[in-house]
Order: C-alpha cells, then sequence, then structure tokens
C-alpha cells in the first residue's frame, strides 16, 4: 500500500507533518479528516522522498534510528502507556524528520486496527524480518516492552559489528587514495615546473629523477584515460556481480582469502549468532528463527550454508549436526550449540557465541590498525622523499660542477 508524505493543521492551528498508508491520496485526505487534521499537501513518499529519485518506493531503515526508537517505545510501553499513545509521544520528541516519518506510518497502521508487527511488516521504511517476527511474539505473549528492549540491543550491537568491519577496510583505502591523489597532483603540477630546467640540460640526470620525470609525463599525457578504464573497470565489476550466482561466487573467493575471509566469517556469524539467540529467547518457532536470522547475512555465501543448515532440521537433523555438515570452519560453533542444546539454554549460548566472535573481530581490527599506520606512513615518506630526491639531487649537482 502506498505512503503519503502530508501536511496539516489541528484544531490548534498548528502544523503537523508526517507520513499515512492509505490506497490513494483521496483516502489519505479522508484518514486526515478523521484525525481532525486539516490537509494542506498530501503526496505520494516514492514522489517526494529523496530516495525516490532512483526509483524506490521503499526505504531501508537507519540501524540507528530503529535501534533509538525501539528503546523509547520499550521505556513508555513499560511505563503503561498504550502502544498508539507511545507511537505518538515517540513521534513529538523524533529527532530527525525519518524518525518521526517512520513513527507516523507505523502509527497509520495501527489506527486502523492493525497489529504492530503488522504495521512493520506494511511500513514504506525496510524494517528487518527479525525485528518483525520478534515484536509478534512479543505481541502475543504480552511482554513487547521486553522484546523491545532485546530488539534494540541486538540492531545495535550487530551495527557495531559491521561498523568495525568497515573500519578495517576503509580506512586503508581512504589514507592510500589520499596519497594517490598528492601523487598525482605533484605529478601533473609540481614536479614538471621544477624538472623543466633539467630538461634543457646536457646533464645527465640520476635514475631517480629520470623515473620522476617519466611518471610525471605519463601522469600529464595518459592519467585521465588510466582513471575512465579504472571507473570502468568499477562499473563492470558491480554489474558482474548483480548476478546472484556470481556474487555468491564472490563471496566465497573473499572468504578464502588471509585475514580479511575470517574477519568477513566473525562479523557475519556473530550477527546470525545473536539474531537467531534473540528470536529464540523470545519464543519465536526455532525453524522460522533460523530461516529469519540467515537473512542478516550479508555475505551470500554463508547464507547459502545457513540455508542448508535450516533444511537439514525441517529433515529433523539437530543444529549441532546440521551445523557440523553445513557450515565451514564451525568447530567453535558447533561445540556451543551441542553445549547449548544438551542444557536447554541453546538462546544463551548463541548470544555468547556472538559477544565471543565480536570480541575477537574487535580485536583483530586493532591490531591490524596499529600495524597498517606506520607502514603507511613510511610508504607516504617514501613517495615524498623519492620526490624531493629527484629535484635536490641535480640541483647539488649542478652546484658542485660550478
Amino acid at each position: 500500500m502506498p505512503a503519503f508524505d502530508y501536511s496539516g493543521y489541528d484544531s490548534a492551528a498548528k502544523l503537523k507533518k508526517g507520513v499515512i498508508i492509505a490506497d490513494s491520496e483521496r483516502h489519505a485526505r479522508r484518514l486526515l479528516r478523521e484525525q481532525e487534521l486539516l490537509p494542506d499537501y498530501v503526496g505520494e513518499v516514492s514522489k517526494t522522498r529523496k530516495g525516490a529519485i532512483f526509483g524506490w518506493r521503499e526505504t531501508r531503515a537507519n540501524n540507528f534510528d530503529l535501534a533509538v526508537l525501539m528503546q523509547q517505545l520499550a521505556i513508555l510501553i513499560q511505563s503503561g502507556l498504550p502502544l498508539e499513545e507511545a507511537l505518538k509521544v515517540t513521534a513529538e520528541q523524533a529527532e530527525t524528520d525519518c524518525q518521526r516519518r517512520m513513527l507516523q506510518s507505523w502509527r497509520s497502521e495501527i489506527n486502523e486496527g492493525r497489529s504492530f508487527s503488522d504495521a512493520l511488516s506494511r511500513s514504506p521504511y525496510q524494517i528487518p524480518d527479525s525485528v518483525i517476527a520478534g515484536v509478534g511474539v512479543g505481541e502475543e505473549s504480552g511482554h513487547l516492552h521486553k522484546v523491545l528492549q532485546r530488539l534494540a540491543e541486538d540492531i545495535e550491537t550487530s551495527a557495531e559489528n559491521r561498523k568495525t568491519l568497515a573500519r578495517s577496510l576503509i580506512y586503508p583505502f581512504a589514507l592510500l587514495a589520499t596519497s594517490l591523489v598528492v601523487v598525482v597532483i605533484m605529478m601533473i603540477w609540481v614536479v614538471p615546473k621544477i624538472t623543466i630546467i633539467f630538461a634543457n640540460s646536457d646533464q645527465e640526470l640520476p635514475l631517480v629523477t629520470q623515473l620522476v620525470m617519466g611518471l610525471s609525463n605519463f601522469t600529464s599525457d595518459y592519467g585521465i584515460y588510466v582513471f575512465l578504464i579504472l571507473v570502468f573497470i568499477i562499473i563492470a565489476i558491480k554489474k558482474f556481480l548483480q548476478n546472484s550466482d556470481r556474487r555468491r561466487r564472490w563471496h566465497q573467493i573473499l572468504l578464502s582469502l588471509p585475514g580479511l575471509g575470517r574477519w568477513i566469517y566473525m562479523a557475519n556469524i556473530a550477527d546470525w549468532a545473536r539474531s537467531l539467540g534473540v528470536l529464540l529467547s523470545n519464543g519465536v518457532p526455532a525453524l522460522a528463527a533460523l530461516k529469519i536470522s540467515s537473512g542478516v547475512l550479508q555475505n551470500t555465501h554463508l547464507r547459502r550454508q545457513l540455508e542448508a543448515v535450516t533444511e537439514a532440521m525441517r529433515q529433523g537433523s539437530s543444529l549441532k549436526k546440521a551445523l557440523d555438515r553445513n557450515l565451514s570452519s564451525s568447530g567453535f560453533l558447533v561445540q556451543m550449540v551441542a553445549s547449548g542444546e544438551a542444557s536447554s539454554e541453546l538462546d544463551k549460548m548463541l548470544l555468547r557465541v556472538s559477544d565471543y566472535y565480536a570480541l575477537r573481530l574487535r580485536n583483530a581490527v586493532d591490531v591490524f590498525m596499529k600495524l597498517i599506520n606506520p607502514i603507511l606512513i613510511v610508504f607516504m615518506g617514501l613517495v615524498i622523499l623519492s620526490v624531493v630526491a629527484a629535484v635536490m639531487l641535480p640541483i647539488m649537482d649542478m652546484n658542485n660542477m660550478i
């Protein structure tokens, strides 16, 4: 069902803005009047939201926004407020437009008699299936505030794991890209102006000067073509990976890389174990929880393996045996799951597994950052030293000749 941005005036002549779910613009205006709002503007979200420029009707909910809203709703519901009133209060105190629109879209659905989990699934913002399933169980059990609090913690932890992995990848590339930009600027604009004094002399230039001048000439003559080729390669790779089978094979290759592959494995398994543990602790049936938690995995090769685990359990296997047969590098995970199944505390064991892998990931990234920093600094220093030497050595030779 479409979502509509709206602005309108209440009985106190105050301007209200938000999002409402309706079949059409006329239906949206009627719903607003039923809420005692005089519509001023109503427009379909897909035509007014920035993300819709690319043709998207739905926008993925930001992890930070979702966690904040779940925590606030949990507190208000625990204090005795009805869900609809809690949504209204939270929307009035929302820090961002995104949070306000999300809350108002949920409230609009609930005002039409739907459950909170249905409101989340019908929202114009894409909400993770694990959150929708958890909320559904919370509504049925009467412990919605506890479930919302657990889900908020789960979202924050998963986001932190992904941020840790991203930081380990982005920082070195950003530093290398900055170094490359500096070198290109020097090669195109700085070096030619300095070395032109050597070009017409009969002096034999040092090897380092010849190399730097040759690199400067190549960058000036062909740099733009190299840049365009790189852009084309990036676009071609992105297009190539749009195919699900090719993307899965690429993700399999990433998992086999030394160091990086292990980090990707730990980040994904930490997210999966936490999601599964939270769902099981909230009362979601095991098979449904396994199916939903597999969807949180970013690596499609691991997702395929865990979908095979779900299928094996559907055929009667225990989780321990299914993981042992279908998931690679799962020794520690299998032992913890076996312990959890034996003690009937599988949900708690899975949360411990998640914490273990998250801690290992953070420690590995911290060690990597401590090692890569001096290496990159030395590299940049050598590049700058080479350029300085290429300029200064011929000048010193000319002075000696004089």
